[in-house]
């Protein structure tokens, strides 16, 4: 007992054509929301990096306890996203979000290893806020204006 209305070929062509529309709008909205979510996470662990300079372990263990926190849910919220999302990415994004985002995680560990150097002043710490926020920012952009 089937209620469905029998499609002529024509009637299927166009249902299949509409629904392809619909799968490509999906697909570019979620690149342009992976892609701000990117540059967001991209600013926000830049800007940790350069805050774990400031507030060193030694000078200030509460600072440094708590811009790590803020590490892990920020980690935690961008992986939860694109958990969410990766199926409606276009083609070739998921590869292009996770090497921007492994490229920041590494510069961020070099950011953690440079706190045994000592107290590097503040260019140092720009310098280290733009590393690492440059790779997700920059996946961010490309996702976003395609």
């Amino acid at each position: 007992m089937n209620h469905e209305k029998k499609m002529n070929p024509s009637e299927q062509l166009a249902a299949l054509e509409s629904a392809q529309q619909n799968m490509e709008r999906a697909s570019v909205y979620g690149a342009k929301l992976l892609g701000v979510y990117c540059i967001v996470l991209g600013l926000l662990l830049g800007t940790l990096a350069a805050l774990l300079q400031v507030y060193r372990p030694e000078e200030n263990f509460g600072g440094f306890i708590v811009i790590t926190a803020l590490f892990v849910v920020a980690v935690v919220a961008i992986s939860l996203a694109y958990g969410r999302m990766y199926r409606s990415l276009p083609r070739g994004y998921s590869k292009l979000y996770l090497r921007g985002f492994f490229i920041s995680m590494a510069l961020y560990l070099v950011a953690v290893m440079l706190l045994s150097a000592g107290s590097l002043g503040w260019i140092v710490t720009a310098l280290t806020w733009i590393a690492v926020a440059a790779p997700l920012c920059l996946t961010g952009v490309v996702m976003v204006r395609k």
